[in-house]
């Protein structure tokens, strides 16, 4: 369990394809190296030591998908950019991006908690703004965490 909630993880070939925040689980450790190495990087990450991923993952989704996610990938530590702003470097629609940030299988790997909405803090995971549920709460985590040091 992470500070902030349960996260769930699905391997394959030693990449990780899946991982999402869940709302409850069944604790099961594995012994693979790459789930062992991930533990450690969320450590990191959540103790603010970490600012980049460096985990194998694999992308099983469409090509506009994979061409958001790689978008989403580029926005750095501690910043955020809006859905429009990936929609004009991807000459798009804002609302497709938001259907491709939903549907990240990725969290916090492909960092989509770092899309927002223009006016507001935009969805998580299929979570709308005025929803008050568990995964607005965590991206609103994830992004203090991430605005509230610098790491070096």
């Amino acid at each position: 369990m992470s500070p902030i909630g349960f996260i769930g993880v699905n391997v394959d070939d030693e990449k990780i394809i899946e991982l999402k925040f869940i709302k409850q689980g069944k604790l099961k450790k594995s012994k693979k190296k790459i789930c062992k190495e991930l533990s450690k990087q969320l450590d990191f990450y959540f103790n603010k030591k970490l600012n980049k991923f460096s985990i194998p993952f694999k992308i099983n989704s469409s090509i506009y998908q994979e061409l958001v996610l790689k978008e989403v990938s580029k926005i750095s530590y501690g910043n955020t950019l809006c859905y429009s702003d990936i929609a004009d470097k991807l000459k798009s629609h804002p609302r497709p991006i938001g259907n491709a940030c939903r549907n990240n299988p990725l969290q916090l790997l492909i960092p989509c908690h770092r899309v927002i909405g223009k006016n507001n803090i935009g969805g998580y995971s299929g979570e709308g703004v005025k929803d008050s549920g568990n995964l607005i709460f965590i991206k609103k985590v994830l992004l203090d965490l991430e605005k509230s040091i610098s790491i070096v």
